[in-house]
C-alpha cells in the first residue's frame, strides 16, 4: 500500500505546478521573442527583425527561463506552451526583414 499512497500524493501534486506555471506573465515582447524561437530563428536573427540589439534579445530570453524557471530556450518554449502562455496556432506578425 505505501506505492498506492505514494501516486496519490504524487497526483495531488500535479495541479499546484500547473497552476503555478499558469501564473507566469510574460510580457508583450518576451512573447513575441518567444514565439520567434519557437519558429526557429537565432538571437542574431531575432534581433534583426524586432530592431534591437543582440543582448536586449539575449536579456528578455533570461528573463523568460527565470520566470519559467527552466535553464534552456527548448524548455523554456515547452513551458509556454503547455501553460498556454504563448499560442503556437496563432502567427507572429512579419517584420520588415522577414520574407513571405
Amino acid at each position: 500500500m505505501p506505492t498506492q499512497q505514494s501516486i496519490d500524493s504524487l497526483v495531488r501534486t500535479v495541479p499546484r505546478a500547473e497552476k503555478s506555471a499558469t501564473s507566469v506573465k510574460l510580457t508583450a515582447k518576451e512573447t513575441q521573442i518567444l514565439m520567434w524561437c519557437y519558429k526557429g530563428k537565432t538571437s542574431w536573427e531575432i534581433s534583426r527583425i524586432e530592431n534591437c540589439a543582440e543582448s536586449t534579445v539575449n536579456f528578455h530570453f533570461a528573463n523568460i527561463r527565470r520566470k519559467f524557471d527552466v535553464n534552456s530556450r527548448s524548455c523554456a518554449i515547452f513551458k509556454a506552451i503547455e501553460s498556454g502562455a504563448i499560442n503556437v496556432d496563432s502567427g507572429v506578425v512579419r517584420g520588415a526583414h522577414e520574407p513571405d
